[in-house]
């Protein structure tokens, strides 16, 4: 199985993963991990044009670069963006309460990150 197919399984995974924190009133950890599944949907989508990175910035910076040839819009790489600043804020220390709407909605950019990685991968 190639890297692209073991990260998009993985993005679905994490999804899963996401939606279970949600409902146990875990928001924080929902938009970690919702953040995480966007990651790997984004990294299988650099890779599928023959382009990697090392790191998580490095990643978001390749698919605004690469949007138009990604199939992206502007909207699709802000939702991917706010959900790295929200995950690097909680890694760094910056504490602050996440409301049950807010994780709600990285939930479901996360949700269609993922979908709309898959239709443009075709897999």
């Amino acid at each position: 199985m190639d890297e692209i197919t073991l990260r998009l399984r993985k993005a679905e995974k994490l999804v899963k993963d996401a939606e279970k924190e949600f409902r146990m009133g875990l928001y924080e950890r929902c938009c970690s991990t919702a953040y995480y599944a966007m990651f790997h949907a984004a990294k299988a989508l650099i890779l599928s044009i023959n382009e990697d990175v090392r790191t998580h910035r490095g990643t978001i910076y390749a698919v605004w670069k690469n949007k138009d040839r990604l199939g992206l819009s502007e909207d699709d790489c802000s939702k991917l963006s706010r959900a790295f600043d929200l995950r690097e804020e909680s890694d760094y220390g910056i504490f602050r309460q996440i409301s049950k709407d807010e994780a709600e909605n990285v939930l479901k950019d996360a949700k269609d990150f993922v979908e709309k990685t898959k239709k443009i991968l075709k897999v």
